[in-house]
C-alpha cells in the first residue's frame, strides 16, 4: 500500500507541475494545483507511517486527517471560482478553511495520549472513547457540509445557466457533480469498513488499502477534469476597448431610464427592442456561434445584459438557453428539408445549426417537436 501511494503522491506533484505550466492560468487552476499538493501530502502519508520517517504514527495520522479535512473545502471553493466570475481569493472564501481548526481541537485529547494507548484504540479495538469518536464525527460533518454546499453551488450554476449561456458543453460542470457523489461514497464505504474492522469481519489493512485506492482513483478522475475544464466566462473576461466600455456606460444608462416596467413587457410581443432582436438574429445568424453568452448578445444591441435577459423572459417567455435554441432548432430544420444536404449526417446538420454537443442537441430538439431528430429527418422522402 505504502508504494502505491507514494507513486500517487509523485504523480500528484507531476500533474501540479503540468498544470502550473499552463498557458493563461486562471485563478481556478492555481486553486486547483493547491489542492493537488493536498493530494501529494495525502497519498505521501502512509509511505512515511509504514517506513517510520520524521514523526511518529499518531502525528502522521493528525496530519493525514487535516489534509483529508481540507478537500471538501477545496472542492468548495474551486467549484465557486469556476461558477462565479467576480471570484477572488479574499478571507470571505480562505475563511472556510477554518473548518480545519476544528478538527486540530478535536483531535487534541488523542495526542494527549501516550503512544501505547493510542495504540490500544485504533489497532486492538479494546475500547471506542471520545478521543477517537470526536475527531470522526468532526471530520464527517465537515465533509458532508462542504459537500451539500457544493451541490447548491451546481444547482444555481445549472439555473444559471438557463439565463447567461446558449450552450451547456464542457460549462455545465457535470463532472463535478460525480466527484461530490465520490466523496459521499468514500465518507459511506469508510463508516462500513470501521465497523467490519471493528467486528473483525476485514482487517485494518485490507481498510486502509481500499479507502486510499478510492482516494487514488478519485483524485486522477479530479486531476483530468480539471486540467481539461475551460473558463466558464473566458469570453466576458475578453479585454474591451476603452472607447467600447464607455459607449456601453452610455448605453446603459439612456436604457435604465429608457425601459421602464411597462415598457419591459409590451402586447403582442411588439416591443421594438425585441423586434429589433429577432431582426437581428434572423438577419445575421448570431445563434450560428455555438458559445453565444448573453452578455455577448446584448453587446450586440448596445442594452445591459440584465435588461436583455428580463425582456426575453417577459416578452417571449423564455429563458437566454431556450431563445437561441429555438433558432438553432429552426435552422437545424431547414438544413434537414433542403434536398442538398441529405449526404450530411443528422450530427454535421446539428452543428452547421449553432449546436456544440449531441447529447444536448438530441434533448433540445427531442423535447421541442416531441421527435428525434432521426425520426423529423427520415420524414423527408428525397
Amino acid at each position: 500500500m505504502d508504494i502505491v501511494s507514494a507513486i500517487a503522491s509523485i504523480n500528484a506533484l507531476i500533474i501540479a507541475f503540468l498544470i502550473a505550466n499552463k498557458k493563461d492560468k486562471s485563478l481556478s487552476d492555481k486553486i486547483l494545483i493547491a489542492w493537488i499538493m493536498a493530494f501529494a501530502i495525502h497519498f505521501s502519508t502512509p509511505f512515511f507511517i509504514e517506513r517510520k520517517l520524521f514523526f511518529h504514527e499518531i502525528y502522521w495520522g493528525f496530519i493525514l486527517g487535516i489534509v483529508i479535512t481540507s478537500h471538501t473545502p477545496f472542492l468548495f471553493i474551486y467549484t465557486n471560482s469556476l461558477t462565479d466570475k467576480k471570484f477572488k481569493l479574499n478571507l470571505k472564501n480562505l475563511w472556510h478553511f477554518g473548518f480545519i481548526l476544528f478538527y486540530i481541537l478535536s483531535f487534541m485529547p488523542l495526542l494527549l495520549l501516550g503512544t501505547e494507548k493510542h495504540i490500544e484504540l485504533i489497532y486492538e479495538k479494546q475500547d471506542l472513547t471520545y478521543q477517537v469518536f470526536l475527531p470522526m464525527i468532526t471530520l464527517l460533518f465537515c465533509q458532508v457540509y462542504f459537500l451539500i454546499r457544493t451541490t447548491i453551488v451546481l444547482v444555481k450554476h445549472q439555473y444559471n445557466i438557463k439565463h447567461e449561456f446558449s450552450y451547456e458543453k464542457e460549462i455545465d460542470l457535470s463532472w463535478i457533480k460525480r466527484i461530490v457523489f465520490g466523496f459521499a461514497t468514500i465518507i459511506v464505504l469508510s463508516f462500513i469498513a470501521y465497523a467490519m474492522v471493528s467486528a473483525n469481519i476485514i482487517s485494518l489493512y485490507t481498510m486502509d488499502y481500499s479507502i486510499i485506492v478510492a482516494n487514488i482513483i478519485l483524485f486522477f478522475y479530479i486531476a483530468y477534469s480539471g486540467y481539461h475544464q475551460q473558463d466558464i466566462f473566458k469570453h466576458e473576461k475578453t479585454a474591451v476597448h476603452e472607447s467600447e466600455k464607455e459607449k456601453n456606460k452610455l448605453v446603459s444608462k439612456k436604457e435604465t431610464s429608457l425601459l421602464s416596467d411597462e415598457k419591459l413587457v409590451t402586447k403582442n410581443n411588439h416591443n421594438p427592442i425585441i423586434e429589433d432582436l429577432l431582426k437581428l438574429m434572423e438577419k445575421e445568424k448570431l445563434y450560428l456561434n455555438c458559445e453565444l453568452t448573453l452578455g455577448e448578445l446584448a453587446n450586440q444591441i448596445n442594452i445591459h445584459s440584465q435588461q436583455l435577459s428580463k425582456l426575453i423572459n417577459e416578452n417571449l417567455h423564455k429563458n437566454f438557453f431556450e431563445f437561441v435554441n429555438d433558432f438553432r432548432i429552426l435552422e437545424f430544420k431547414r438544413l434537414a428539408a433542403n434536398p442538398k444536404h441529405k449526404h450530411i449526417s443528422i450530427l454535421g446538420l446539428a452543428m452547421d445549426a449553432g449546436f456544440n454537443s449531441k447529447a444536448s442537441f438530441n434533448r433540445i430538439f427531442k423535447n421541442s417537436t416531441g421527435l428525434t431528430p432521426s425520426e423529423y429527418r427520415n420524414s423527408f422522402h428525397f
